[in-house]
């Protein structure tokens, strides 16, 4: 039995997700192989002569769904099983006259258990795997000779460096009201293993750099920052803009080489009030100011033309932003949808 998984490389040449179904069903022993989605006149001519337990296809964006919608037509109609899952389905946004045979709108972890036994509630209920523990390391054999290109712009100058991903939780312990995290299913789940984990990738797949891509790096929780250990390897993460000058620090003796942060709005008020995102001017500054003494580049993220933001708001954060310095990204919303989240 052999699946396939696709996904359309928009940003991103490297799928997390993909590589750890990719490891399950090869444990269960389930071939598996990968595609990067081109032309659909090319997909097609690939899978002539072909036969598999089913095609998979993940989506992450609207944009990925979108380009995929052709490639999983052009499947179907060759008498392929579609199945279509990721982070943009298990958003829970309507996808009318998708081509997939049965969407996951959860977790996907017990596809072996459909390809092998016929268990269904995978693609009938939002399931999430509540043991994180339970999983294995992602099979990056599926990606050998792609290269991760999912950078932070500080990371331009590594262009050259073997990156691997790495995800250490699920979920954010944080509520701010413009997140599509807290809309997804699941609550927040922590590895205990994590050092051991990194240090097994390390010698497997010798990386020069992990980018550890959980939602936010859960080294304010102190089961995870005594699974990490005293392993050293350079990586970098997502943070949040209030971490603790000595939780720095300890990041930073493990191998932190670079990090963002969500800034959001450089009016304290708008920030905290309306988008709920917890974090103080005072504290901004602070992280800001250690990560400049600890020589560690950062990039804070902002959005402008957000709902009910006002001229003078939008100014204040144009100011933080030349206030802060980094490497700044900044997120326009002026066409949002009116019918849409932020």
């Amino acid at each position: 039995m052999k699946v396939l998984f696709c996904f359309y490389p928009l940003f991103v040449h490297y799928n997390h997700g993909v590589a750890l179904l990719s490891q399950l069903c090869r444990q269960r022993g389930i071939e598996t192989e990968l595609y990067m989605l081109d032309d659909v006149d090319k997909f097609a001519a690939f899978l002539t002569g072909k036969q598999y337990a089913a095609v998979c296809f993940s989506a992450v964006i609207e944009r990925d769904y979108t380009n995929c919608v052709p490639f999983m037509r052009r499947a179907r109609a060759r008498g392929e099983l579609v199945l279509l899952g990721g982070v943009y389905p298990r958003r829970g946004v309507a996808l009318p006259n998708c081509p997939a045979h049965l969407v996951c709108r959860g977790d996907g972890e017990s596809l072996p258990d459909f390809l092998l036994l016929g268990d269904d509630r995978l693609f009938q209920e939002q399931m999430i795997a509540p043991d994180l523990n339970a999983l294995p390391l992602p099979d990056y054999e599926l990606f050998k000779n792609i290269p991760f290109d999912r950078e932070l712009p500080f990371m331009a100058e590594r262009h050259d460096k073997k990156v691997l991903p790495y995800y250490s939780s699920r979920g954010c312990r944080s509520a701010c009201t413009f997140c599509e995290v807290r809309n997804q299913n699941g609550t927040y789940r922590l590895r205990r293993n994590v050092g051991t984990d990194l240090r097994c990738l390390s010698q497997r797949y010798q990386p020069d750099l992990f980018m550890i891509g959980d939602e936010t790096l859960p080294y304010y929780d102190k089961r995870w920052r005594e699974s990490w250990g005293n392993f050293h390897h350079p990586f970098v993460a997502y943070l949040r803009g209030d971490c603790p000058v000595e939780q720095l620090a300890w990041l930073k003796e493990r191998g932190l080489s670079g990090c963002a942060f969500g800034v959001e709005s450089g009016d304290e008020t708008y920030r905290n009030d309306v988008l709920k995102k917890g974090l103080t001017d005072e504290e901004l500054l602070r992280t800001v100011e250690q990560l400049n003494r600890l020589d560690i580049p950062y990039a804070p993220f902002y959005m402008t033309g957000l709902p009910g933001e006002s001229m003078r708001q939008q100014a204040a954060t144009h100011k933080m932003r030349e206030q802060l310095g980094g490497f700044p990204v900044t997120f326009q919303y002026e066409n949002l949808k009116p019918s849409g989240r932020i």
